[in-house]
């Protein structure tokens, strides 16, 4: 093939339609709205410090980016941020007397908070070393208590029936019946008449008597 004139810009032609049918092809990238606008930035940083200023505690270059959303950084690079936050950006700033009167007054109420939380703590366990011990006195007794019992039961197993019917039984009619006139010579219902318990007290026992002699 020969190269003529012609044919040069006829292939230079087909290459730039070719090459503007590609750039045509490729889809557009979409940005929206820049994520670095400098103004956009500069509020951000400027509400930061407004806030901060309107809290009252000092703040740091740290504290500004933060809120504002930007790196420290991008504040120490840009003159105009710098210029926002103020030549002493990383110094303790000075607090108005109104705003310290109130931390002031918001720290002393937190430390008086925090003293009757301890005393309420203190109480508690106070109040759980007095139950424990009462639970152990509890527990002493109890045990001897039961101690006490069993000490009965085989004092009671080793001396046998002791009711009435077995001591009858044992006395014989003739002695069982002189006993029964002492003993209702001392307790006899008339003499306890002033104390109505032990008058039915007595009436009872000798009913007993009275059957076991027929």
């Amino acid at each position: 093939m020969r190269y003529t004139v012609r044919n040069f810009f006829l292939i230079l032609g087909a290459g730039a339609v070719t090459t503007t049918t590609k750039t045509k092809s490729k889809p557009a990238r979409t940005r929206g709205v820049k994520p670095h606008d400098p103004e956009a930035r500069a509020r951000r940083v400027a509400s930061a410090v407004r806030d901060l200023e309107r809290i009252g505690a000092a703040f740091t270059v740290a504290d500004v980016a933060e809120r504002a959303g930007v790196s420290r950084a991008t504040i120490y690079r840009t003159p105009a941020l710098r210029d926002l936050i103020g030549a002493k950006g990383d110094c303790a700033r000075p607090v108005a007397p109104e705003v310290h009167e109130r931390l002031a007054t918001r720290h002393e109420a937190m430390k008086a908070k925090a003293r009757d939380l301890r005393r309420r703590l203190t109480e508690s366990e106070q109040g759980w070393e007095q139950m424990r011990a009462r639970a152990v006195t509890a527990e002493r007794r109890l045990q001897a208590a039961e101690r006490q019992i069993a000490l009965l039961a085989a004092q009671h197993a080793a001396t046998g029936d002791v009711s009435l019917a077995h001591v009858a039984a044992r006395l014989g009619p003739e002695a069982l019946r002189q006993a029964r006139r002492q003993i209702a010579a001392v307790l006899h219902p008339d003499l306890f008449a002033q104390d109505p318990a032990a008058a039915a007290l007595a009436t009872e026992l000798l009913k007993s008597l009275n059957a076991l002699t027929g």
